[in-house]
């Protein structure tokens, strides 16, 4: 009888063993990762978009040389800045194009993120007030160094004077991010077509990337 029992109590320590290793079998927490996911896991992590969601701003260094401890570079202001018009160009869809520059002309570094406001003043004195702001470039921290440049791209589409629509642009106001100080610029691009009112109009400002 007693080699019965312990006949029984052996059978029964091996079945539950049998059952805790199936079931520990079937449980992906427990297992080690293939090949495959570990290469798979290794590529997600080395991405570049799974760095900083899309969206977000990151940081660059503008022209003229690095600054040291760029995270703690003070944010520029309307009076470090030297604004100007670089060439037109054209562009797609009968659009022209032309960059607004800006430098850094003091003798330390400063950071900026963003648009530039801008504003066309046609020659009756009306205002065609802050054009619309595209996503098409990625705004960005661009830390300038003292002689350092950022640009932000001017698209618009222009007309001949006299045609219906046309807005007769003599100057542009040009504010830098987060001044309330802007620099007045002569426009000699001729007049552009009025869309004040469209939902997609096809003349906006691009955000400022690095030179």
């Amino acid at each position: 009888m007693r080699r019965r029992a312990v006949r029984a109590a052996v059978a029964v320590v091996v079945g539950l063993t049998v059952v805790l290793a199936a079931c520990g079998g079937s449980s992906s927490l427990d297992r080690a990762p293939s090949a495959a996911e570990s290469a798979a896991d290794s590529a997600v992590r080395a991405s570049p978009t799974s760095a900083a969601p899309a969206g977000t701003a990151r940081t660059v260094e503008g022209a003229g040389g690095g600054v040291g401890g760029s995270a703690a570079v003070r944010r520029c202001a309307a009076g470090d800045l030297d604004v100007a018009f670089g060439p037109t160009s054209v562009a797609e869809g009968g659009q022209r194009q032309r960059p607004i520059i800006l430098t850094n002309h003091t003798a330390g570094g400063c950071a900026m993120t963003g648009f530039p406001g801008v504003e066309l003043v046609a020659g009756n004195g009306s205002h065609y007030f802050d054009l619309v702001r595209s996503s098409i470039v990625r705004p960005e921290r661009i830390v300038l160094a003292p002689g350092g440049t950022a640009r932000a791209t001017m698209r618009y589409l222009p007309v001949r004077p006299g045609d219906a629509g046309a807005y007769d642009v003599v100057r542009v106001l040009v504010t830098p991010p987060d001044t309330t100080t802007p620099t007045s610029l002569p426009w000699d691009g001729g007049p552009v077509l009025d869309q004040s009112g469209a939902t997609h109009p096809g003349t906006y400002i691009l955000a400022l990337t690095a030179d």
